[in-house]
């Protein structure tokens, strides 16, 4: 059966509008999902210095389990305070079956947005994707140049020892 031409276009504008609704739907989605977790991979640590866009950043490796992490959480509270344009990425070590309470952490410290946990792969391949020197010491924090340079720095880290990394990385005078 042939159709004819105004049936072709009325079929032609049903499906732009299905089209259209679909996509307002997941662009609505993607904006719900913007504080939300997103999954770590091999390839993630490319993706999010390329997301800071040329900016300093600091990204904080973290676990649930950590006790010192969450004094380096503290003094990240108190920095964020001081430099609220401070740009800061978590990545939790813990498995993406724990985001729920990796994103009650993030919430309670208020750093819920640019955050990652890890994914299925194997433990040993994530971290060396952040950085093939580090062997898995926490907290663990890294200090993002606008040029891509980098400094990472093992444990709790002092009040002093922030601000001169901060100056380092450009992010604070």
């Amino acid at each position: 059966m042939m159709r004819s031409r105004r049936q072709l276009l009325a079929a032609a504008a049903a499906a732009t509008v299905t089209a259209c609704a679909l996509m307002l739907g997941t662009a609505d989605a993607a904006g719900q999902a913007a504080d939300r977790i997103a999954v770590f991979d091999s390839a993630s640590a490319a993706r999010i210095a390329a997301s800071q866009q040329g900016k300093p950043f600091v990204l904080v490796v973290w676990s649930l389990d950590c006790v010192y992490c969450k004094r380096n959480f503290d003094a990240l509270g108190k920095l964020r305070a001081r430099h609220p344009d401070l740009r800061v990425v978590t990545l939790a070590t813990d498995r993406a079956e724990a985001s729920p309470q990796v994103q009650q952490v993030l919430d309670r410290v208020r750093l819920s947005r640019n955050a990652w946990v890890f994914g299925h792969e194997p433990q040993e391949r994530l971290r060396y994707a952040v950085d093939p020197d580090w062997m898995g010491e926490m907290p663990r924090t890294y200090f993002y140049r606008a040029d891509g340079q980098r400094q990472g720095v093992s444990g709790v880290i002092s009040e002093g020892d922030w601000a001169k990394h901060l100056r380092w990385a450009g992010i604070a005078g």
